[in-house]
This record gives structure tokens, C-alpha cells and sequence, in this order.
């Protein structure tokens, strides 16, 4: 099963596009007004973290829709509105497993309601993994202005490789632990247990 990971960094943030709003910032950045500085694809084909900006669009948009999964960490509410929005058109997806979205959905379904603007993929992969992000997501702006793209993609891809092995974690234990440390269990299809092989 070909699984592709992905994350991406603007260009700009909520607050540059409109500093009286932020809300209305991330709109913007949704429809694509923010660039896209860095994103990232793991995929389980090549093993390889493949890496596109908003200069080179079109193969990212290409390569997104050879996959048979595609996950994401708030993928659906953000980063694929932001691609669609630079690239202008929608994506023809493979199956999209949003992990933000399929634990809210289950927390939502047995009425927890607290903490769901917390479950940051950083925490999120603490918890779980015992381990996070070693940068803050501050410091995009910082490293477009000097100019360390190295830097950035860097930061880029250890959010996909966390993605990509909270993912796994949750197919391989049906669920994950939730900021409260009690298991969520999670309804995980059948057939995309096969993604479990994914290699570090």
C-alpha cells in the first residue's frame, strides 16, 4: 500500500495577512494568499521524504494524488485547502485519514469536548511516541527572512516523520492516548492496516 505523509510551511503567517484578525488571517491563508514555503511528502514507495515549495506545485499536487492514503495532521483544514488554494484547483485525493480529525470526531462522539483545541501534533506525538518537535513553529518566518531553507525543510519533514509514526502507532494499537493519558480507541478501516509497515 503506497502511504504518503505530508506537511507544509507558508510563507507568510495569519497574522501578516491580517494583524487585526488572525481568523480572517488563516482564511487567507487558506485560500492560498500566504505561498507556501516548504512542503514535505513522505512516501512509503521510495522511503524518501520528497520536498516541494510553491515554485514547484504542480508536481506536488502530482505526486499527492499517486497515493493510496494520504495522512495529515489538520491536513483537512488546513493544509490541503492552503495547496488547493496556491495551486488553484481542487486535488483529486487518495483516501485522506486526517489523525487531528479522527481523534476529535471520536472525542466529539463520547461527548469530551475539553482540551480539543490542544491536540497539537506535538503533544499528540509526547504522548504517544515520547518524543516531539525539537523546533517551534515560530521560527518559519524567521528562517524564510535569512533565508535557511535547509533549516526549514528540516522542520518540515521531522513534523511528517512524527505524523507518519503516530499514524502507525495508531494502526498498530487501534487508537492512541489522549491528552487526559486514558485510551481513545478509534474506528480504523480494515484494509488500511496494511500502512502499519511503515519504516523509520
Amino acid at each position: 500500500m503506497r502511504v504518503l505523509t505530508l506537511d507544509l510551511e507558508t510563507r507568510k503567517l495569519a497574522r501578516d495577512l491580517n494583524p487585526e484578525d488572525e481568523d480572517m488571517g488563516w482564511d487567507a491563508l487558506r485560500r492560498g494568499e500566504g505561498g507556501i514555503s516548504a512542503i514535505v511528502i513522505y512516501d512509503t514507495d521510495t522511503q524518501f521524504c520528497h520536498m516541494y515549495d510553491d515554485h514547484t506545485i504542480q508536481a506536488a499536487a502530482r505526486h499527492l494524488e499517486m497515493g493510496q492514503v494520504l495522512v495529515t495532521h489538520t491536513g483537512v483544514r488546513f493544509d490541503i485547502p492552503t495547496i488547493e488554494g496556491v495551486l488553484g484547483r481542487n486535488l483529486r485525493l487518495p483516501y485522506h485519514f486526517d489523525i487531528y480529525a479522527e481523534v476529535s470526531n471520536a472525542l466529539l462522539a463520547r461527548g469530551l469536548t475539553a482540551g480539543l483545541g490542544d491536540m497539537k501534533l506535538d503533544r499528540m506525538a509526547r504522548q504517544n511516541l515520547g518524543r516531539g518537535k525539537t523546533c517551534n513553529g515560530a521560527l518559519v518566518t524567521d528562517l524564510i527572512r535569512k533565508g535557511q531553507w535547509g533549516r526549514l525543510f528540516s522542520y518540515c519533514a521531522e513534523d511528517v516523520r512524527l505524523t507518519r509514526d503516530l499514524f502507525a502507532k495508531m494502526c498498530a494499537d487501534g487508537g492512541l492516548i489522549s491528552l487526559n493519558g486514558q485510551f481513545l480507541s478509534l474506528d480504523i478501516p480494515e484494509w488500511i492496516h496494511g500502512a502499519v509497515g511503515i519504516t523509520r
